[in-house]
């Protein structure tokens, strides 16, 4: 639900709809956490039970949206740390796989591990998906090699079974596909960075990644895709990238639309 509201918010300028995104998020960060440790329920003003896989890798999902319909970069540096916790908890080496229970749940007969996507994608494809991602803004390579491991185990399910693999499909995409890394300058609530932010969704590019850098804010400098790509001129600026090389940066929404579309 944060991650529709945050996008369609972005899509349709829409600030109603982002700030419903930013309620939920602040709620669950906060209400919902206990130590670091993300739990499940909350009810009468009481949160308990250790959150699965899928809690945390659909909310890593979400805060990534957030970060893109906002630029705070709170939510994004939110998103990392509970990825590396998710990998801390839910991923078993040995078994080169994700468990739906993390390491600190009650001993069980059989540890669970559902990776068949339904009528909502499997925890395990959820969390390969924002992994990649993450790795990527990040350059963590202990964040893409579970999420490669976990594509490489689902080989034999994808091609059996595509009707019940659909996000790791879509996962599988964006891994072997040149993924647009796309990083704009500027703050959000301007106009300048508003436009450039509008083109970035109105093309359909679900191989992306986008981070947004306040130059008033620097809580994301140290990521390689932020490094040495600040505002020019004080104006919003877009940086176009793959693997980190980055075209010229643009001070327009019509530059940047070309650049998308190379």
């Amino acid at each position: 639900m944060m991650q529709a509201f945050a996008e369609a918010g972005a899509v349709l300028a829409r600030t109603d709809y982002v700030e419903v995104a930013r309620k939920n998020a602040e709620f669950l960060t906060q209400s919902l956490r206990r130590d670091g440790r993300l739990l499940r329920t909350y009810k009468d003003g009481q949160a308990k039970l250790n959150a699965y896989l899928e809690d945390y890798s659909f909310l890593i999902s979400g805060l990534i949206a957030l970060h893109e319909a906002t630029f705070e970069a709170r939510w994004l540096t939110d998103a990392i740390d509970l990825g590396r916790s998710m990998v801390e908890l839910f991923w078993d080496e040995g078994a080169g796989a994700f468990y739906d229970t993390g390491r600190d749940h009650e001993e069980l007969v059989l540890r669970p591990r559902d990776t068949s996507d339904n009528a909502i994608p499997s925890g395990s494809s959820m969390a390969a998906d924002v992994l990649l991602r993450l790795a990527i803004i990040t350059g963590d390579p202990a964040l893409k090699g579970p999420a490669v491991t976990t594509l490489r185990s689902a080989r034999e399910m994808m091609t059996r079974v595509p009707a019940g693999s659909g996000h790791y499909l879509c996962t599988l995409d964006f891994y072997l596909s040149k993924a647009k890394e796309i990083v704009i300058a500027g703050d959000r609530r301007e106009s300048d960075a508003a436009a450039m932010a509008a083109e970035a969704y109105r093309s359909f590019i679900p191989n992306r990644v986008l981070i947004g850098l306040d130059d008033k804010d620097g809580a994301l400098a140290d990521l390689p895709l932020a490094k040495n790509r600040g505002q020019l001129g004080g104006r919003a600026t877009a940086y176009v990238c793959e693997n980190y090389v980055c075209q010229l940066p643009v001070n327009t929404p019509d530059e940047l639309v070309k650049q998308l579309a190379n």
